[in-house]
């Protein structure tokens, strides 16, 4: 595969993800975007070894390091801020204290997940195989599809039933607001 066909096939791989996320939006079915974008991810990195030439050198991989370094340090800095003025706020409306803790736990998990990687790679030599990768995100991404099936099961949920929300399992959040139709 030449690095044309490669770049063709990435764009094809983008823009059907694209309409199907729109669609799973409209649908509100979440389950098969992820699934989707889990297996498209795949078979690029897959076709991605098949290709011959060259699609990066070491000058683009070193400004592409120093890059995502100064965007974890910017978003550290922005979302650490953001995080304590939406605290600081939770009296005033009490749904910025859940934004505040999404913003507090999502950047220390990507925070933690940049040190174990930088680590792997300190500690490791990139290798021809890279089968490390591919088994870290086999095992990423189950978990995160685990973690979406678990949340989109519509176990303990409200449900709607002839005009009325009514208790599926054990929800830990009020009824919704919304008409129930």
């Amino acid at each position: 595969m030449t690095l044309k066909q490669f770049k063709i096939v990435k764009l094809v791989f983008v823009m059907i993800l694209a309409i199907v996320f729109s669609q799973a939006i409209v649908f509100k079915n979440y389950l098969i975007p992820i699934v989707l974008m889990i297996v498209s991810a795949l078979i690029l990195m897959l076709l991605r070894r098949r290709v011959k030439g060259i699609i990066a050198d070491e000058r683009d991989y070193a400004t592409g390091g120093k890059s995502a370094l100064l965007a974890m340090q910017i978003y550290g800095w922005v979302a650490a801020m953001a995080m304590f003025i939406f605290y600081a706020g939770r009296d005033i409306n009490p749904a910025y204290e859940p934004i505040a803790l999404t913003l507090a736990f999502s950047t220390c998990l990507l925070m933690i997940l940049y040190a174990a990687i930088f680590r792997y790679h300190s500690h490791f030599k990139f290798s021809a195989k890279k089968s490390g990768y591919i088994i870290l995100m086999v095992i990423l991404f189950a978990l995160l599809f685990i973690f979406a099936a678990r949340l989109f099961s519509g176990e303990d949920n409200w449900v709607c039933t002839n005009g009325s929300w009514e208790k599926h399992g054990q929800p830990g959040f009020p009824a919704p607001q919304t008409e129930c139709r």
